[in-house]
């Protein structure tokens, strides 16, 4: 059935009262009840020229309200063109842009219910594909289209300005055009974009009406996000979302990270209370450095495959398996509670099936058995001994390691300097858990002035879990064989501890 001239007016003045109020438009159009954080930033970001930053625990719903931002934009203006981008290809396309198909989907069913004539069902105003959502009738002058933001390439934001605004006929100023064409840019996980992405941007963002919506994690003291929240805050609109404030977030959330790494831990500040982390003197690894490397993607090349396997001694900690092909883990695999028997056989499996070239086993206590066990098998074995004396090879400038687990940490602390770090397990929660536990070991200097790294039993009596998940990942950098070409993915191999 053809839309009469009495929808297509219902539909224009719907339209006019949905841009004065993105919230109805979000529960009208979307389906969406949002939470108060939802409501707060779809109100912030309702005003010509809002410039709206969001530092935000996880799981607050914040891919849910910028979606729904971005439909109501997209939408209520006509001709306007929405420029999206996160760190990595997977934040855009996996989470934002499936975020942006979900409440497409759910608009169906709420039109569906509403009696709204299916020409006007957002699938049949506009086209979806994976990096771009544009009007039927004019595809390539109203959009809103997904680009990755890297360092080598911060001209992916260049070429957006806004066309709703021109000159008066006295030349003096300029007025609102009736031809539409405002512009609004997205900006995924902010803390992750370069600061060169954001200066390509602000030749765009001096245009009139021009908007901006940052949201993310603040998991860096620095940058253009973290000044939008510090001291720029005057210029945008800023606002601070806790998981606690949440009823999106499971109550245990919070409480289950506070167990495992402590009140008051970077972690548990960036992942729960939305806050910066602390700037502290003793970390090894800055939190901003490990979770860069969950938001990298990972890096081509061939290298070996190490398999490192932690065994658990006793009590509460955990055997974790780790395998890493040079700048990338691929795979992180825990287990409690078992016996060497039974952590051998397993061993044996994952280097199997995840075709590794090597196993690299600490081989201090109850893992000399699962080594010997392996090598029976006639597995390529490298025994690890972390308590025996470090290598002589400089690692850190200013900085000698005392024993073998000391080298490993600084070795694993100068992989993730390298910028092509990534971490990228098969399960998110092991990649972030293992990206926290690199975030909370801290470090001291003995007598003579060799670095010390924290001991598993100093974390626990700090009240945090032993480092397992790290610990085997720091086995894949002990000294070894070489068993394929090409071997090693070669860290930067000097640096700063006070930078």
């Amino acid at each position: 059935m053809a839309l009469t001239q009495a929808d297509i007016a219902d539909y224009r003045k719907l339209r006019g009262i949905w841009r004065k109020d993105p919230v109805l438009y979000a529960r009208q159009r979307l389906g969406l009840n949002p939470t108060t954080q939802q409501r707060q930033l779809l109100e912030a970001i309702a005003p010509p020229g809002a410039k709206v930053s969001v530092r935000a625990g996880h799981g607050v719903g914040k891919s849910g309200s910028t979606s729904a931002a971005i439909w109501w934009h997209l939408e209520c203006y006509e001709y306007c063109r929405i420029p999206c981008t996160a760190p990595t290809a997977s934040q855009l396309y996996n989470v934002l842009w499936a975020e942006l198909s979900k409440w497409g989907r759910r608009s169906e069913e709420r039109a569906r219910a509403d009696g709204l004539p299916e020409e006007l069902w957002l699938a049949n105003l506009f086209d979806r594909n994976q990096d771009r959502i544009s009007d039927k009738g004019q595809p390539a002058e109203w959009y809103a289209v997904a680009r990755t933001s890297r360092r080598e390439s911060p001209d992916a934001l260049q070429g957006f300005h806004a066309s709703d605004v021109q000159i008066t006929d006295d030349n003096r100023a300029v007025e609102r055009s009736s031809s539409g064409g405002s512009i609004m840019f997205v900006i995924e996980e902010a803390s992750g974009v370069p600061d060169e992405i954001f200066e390509v941007a602000e030749g765009a963002l001096s245009s009139h009406g021009a908007r901006l919506l940052m949201v993310g994690n603040p998991t860096r003291n620095t940058g253009f996000f973290a000044r939008s929240q510090k001291q720029d805050r005057a210029l945008y609109t800023a606002l601070h979302f806790r998981c606690s404030d949440s009823p999106l977030v499971d109550p245990s959330y919070r409480a289950n990270l506070v167990r495992k790494y402590g009140e008051g831990s970077n972690v548990v500040r960036v992942r729960a209370d939305g806050d910066f982390p602390k700037q502290d003197d003793d970390v090894l690894i800055p939190l901003e450095t490990a979770e860069a490397a969950l938001a990298r993607e990972p890096a081509n090349g061939k290298y070996e495959r190490r398999l490192g396997v932690d065994v658990a001694r006793f009590g509460d900690d955990r055997t974790t398996f780790v395998l890493r092909e040079g700048p990338r883990v691929e795979k992180i695999e825990i287990r409690a509670k078992q016996d060497t028997m039974a952590t051998a056989g397993m061993a044996a499996d994952f280097f199997r099936r995840w075709k590794a070239d090597s196993v690299y086993v600490d081989v201090v206590g109850v893992g000399a058995g699962v080594a010997d066990r392996l090598r029976e098998q006639k597995l390529p074995v490298v025994d690890v001994n972390v308590a025996c004396r470090a290598p002589d090879e400089v690692v850190a400038e200013d900085a000698k390691p005392a024993k073998l687990r000391d080298y490993l940490w600084l070795q694993v602390a100068a992989w993730l300097r390298t910028g092509d770090a990534s971490i990228q397990a098969d399960s998110k929660d092991n990649a972030e858990d293992l990206a926290a536990e690199l975030s909370t070991v801290r470090y001291g200097l003995d007598s003579s002035g060799n670095l010390l790294v924290e001991s598993k039993d100093a974390m626990k009596k700090r009240g945090l879990r032993s480092p397992d998940i790290a610990d085997a990942l720091g086995l894949t950098f002990a000294p070894g064989p070489v068993v394929k070409a090409p071997a090693r993915f070669v860290t930067n191999k000097r640096f700063s501890l006070s930078r």
